[in-house]
C-alpha cells in the first residue's frame, strides 16, 4: 500500500505535522556511517554535532605537514592516535543518534504550547446533584464490602446459590463438587442405557 499520505505535510501545529518535521531534522544512521568514511576531516562528528570535531581535520593537517617535514615516526604516531580515535567514534555512532533525536523529540514535544484556559475558568462545577451511575455503584459495593467480614458473607446476601442474576456465587470447591457430581450422574445414565449392540 502506497504510503505517500505520509509526506503529506498538512503544516499548522498538528501531531502530523510534528512527525513530519522530526522525520527531517532527525540524524540518520546511513548517513552516521557514511561520515565516518571521512573521518581524517571529523566529518561524523561535525554531522552529529559532537564535540572535538575540529580535532580530526587538525590532526590530519599534523600529519600531512610532518609527513612533509621527514618526520616519519611522528607522522605514524599521530596517524595511530587518530585511527584509534576514529574506531571509538565508530563505536559510539549508534548510541550518539540515538541521544540527539531523543533530545530533539523531546524538545519538538514540550516546545508545544499549550492554550491557556479562558480567565474566568473556575473549574468544573460540582453541583453533587444526580450522581452519576458509577458513583451510585461504587457506593453500593463500598457498602456491601463494608458490612462483610472475613470469611463470612454479608447479612443480606441471598441464600439461594447458583449462576442466575441475584443468586449468590459457587465456591470453587462447591462448583468443584458440583462438577463430580454432574460426571457422576452422567456415568450412571450411561451405565443404565448401554448403547444397542449393532447385530451381525
Amino acid at each position: 500500500m502506497p504510503k505517500a499520505w505520509e509526506k503529506l505535510d498538512l503544516q499548522g501545529a498538528g501531531v502530523q505535522s510534528l512527525q513530519i518535521r522530526l522525520q527531517k531534522l532527525q540524524k540518520k544512521s546511513l548517513w552516521g556511517y557514511l561520515y565516518w568514511c571521512c573521518f581524517p576531516v571529523g566529518a561524523h562528528r561535525f554531522y552529529l554535532e559532537q564535540p572535538w570535531a575540529w580535532a580530526f581535520p587538525l590532526v590530519s593537517m599534523a600529519i600531512v605537514a610532518l609527513a612533509f617535514l621527514g618526520l616519519t615516526w611522528e607522522a605514524v604516531g599521530f596517524a595511530v592516535a587518530l585511527c584509534v580515535a576514529a574506531l571509538w567514534d565508530l563505536s559510539r555512532i549508534g548510541p550518539w543518534i540515538s541521544a540527539y533525536n531523543k533530545d530533539l523529540r523531546k524538545a519538538s514535544w514540550f516546545a508545544r504550547q499549550t492554550p491557556a484556559a479562558p480567565a474566568d475558568y473556575q473549574g468544573r462545577a460540582d453541583t453533587r446533584e444526580h450522581p452519576m451511575l458509577w458513583q451510585r455503584e461504587l457506593q453500593d459495593y463500598t457498602q456491601t464490602k463494608e458490612s462483610e467480614r472475613a470469611g463470612h458473607p454479608a447479612a443480606n446476601a441471598p441464600d439461594r446459590k447458583g449462576f442466575a442474576p441475584g443468586q449468590r456465587r459457587l465456591s470453587f470447591a462447591e462448583q468443584e463438587r458440583l462438577l463430580a457430581e454432574m460426571a457422576k450422574s452422567a456415568k450412571s445414565t450411561a451405565a443404565e442405557n448401554p448403547p444397542d449392540s449393532t447385530e451381525k
